[in-house]
């Protein structure tokens, strides 16, 4: 008989957010499912098999679509979404089939008290990188001690995500914005005791960033796993970058620039949640 439980299935069929958002609804289908004595269970086909990247530590929730029932009476349909208020009475033989859901964290949004470390703890119960994105960790020469500083532009200084959230600036725009960027920069790094490495989604400002001397993360691993065709360095990337930056002492996070267009940055949960990964300080400027 096949197991029932919750079962998250993340497959080309569906939209999809990023790699932050998914993560996010794993562990809080996790969660539910512990709350509910029943199983978990994580199908990832979207673009990548997670099991490339990370793989079951505690919690096995490796699964197959051939383990999906055939039998109507024997799956229902869930969607993770806020208010969280459309569960079922969860039966242990049913499957909980969910392919419908917002990149939402269901442990923050309850109020589970010192929630940073449920999600943190049941994050690291249930993954574990594979021997290959350790070995690409190791290969990469990094500081002994260091900061992180993360900013994301999106289309800002041009276009490089298939999304409607903002278009390219005119020219002059563009450089005001790198410009305030590389001074917020700074003074990260006067507050800091340890180099600062930094990480982006435009390789132009990485590029002009080491020109001026700053360690950046690897421009060839640039871009988002949403892009379709992205291909396999950004994919392994994705899971390196997050993990370079969970041991990093301090996350910051830059976004706010004054006199400049409120969508000149975007505000990302990546580097957010690389710091709860790691149980590290996370600074948004």
């Amino acid at each position: 008989m096949k197991e029932g439980g919750i079962y998250l299935i993340i497959d080309e069929h569906n939209s999809h957010c990023g790699i932050t958002d998914r993560l996010k609804v794993a562990v809080g289908l996790c969660y539910v499912a512990q709350q509910n004595n029943i199983n978990f269970k994580f199908i990832h086909r979207a673009g990548f098999d997670l099991r490339d990247f990370l793989i079951p530590n505690k919690i096995n929730w490796s699964a197959e679509l051939s383990d999906i029932t055939r039998f109507p009476w024997r799956k229902k349909d869930i969607i993770y979404s806020p208010p969280f208020n459309n569960f079922p009475i969860f039966k242990d033989k049913t499957q909980y089939i969910c392919k419908d859901y917002k990149g939402k964290n269901i442990i923050e949004m309850k109020g589970v008290p010192d929630w940073q470390k449920v999600w943190r703890d049941l994050f690291w119960d249930m993954f574990k990188p594979t021997p290959r994105v350790l070995d690409t960790l190791a290969q990469i020469r990094m500081p002994d001690r260091y900061a992180v500083v993360n900013v994301r532009f999106i289309n800002s200084l041009g276009f490089c995500e298939a999304t409607n959230y903002n278009a390219p600036f005119p020219s002059e725009i563009q450089e005001r914005i790198i410009q305030s960027v590389l001074s917020k920069v700074a003074e990260c790094e006067r507050e800091s005791d340890v180099p600062i490495v930094l990480y982006s989604d435009s390789v132009r400002f990485l590029r002009i960033a080491k020109e001026k001397g700053y360690q950046t993360c690897n421009p060839d691993g640039v871009g988002h796993i949403m892009t379709k065709g992205v291909g396999e360095m950004v994919n392994l990337m994705t899971f390196v970058f997050m993990l370079q930056m969970s041991r990093a002492e301090k996350v910051y996070s830059i976004l706010n620039l004054e006199e400049l267009p409120s969508n000149s940055l975007y505000k990302s949960q990546y580097p957010r949640y690389a710091a709860i990964i790691g149980d590290k300080p996370f600074i948004r400027l």
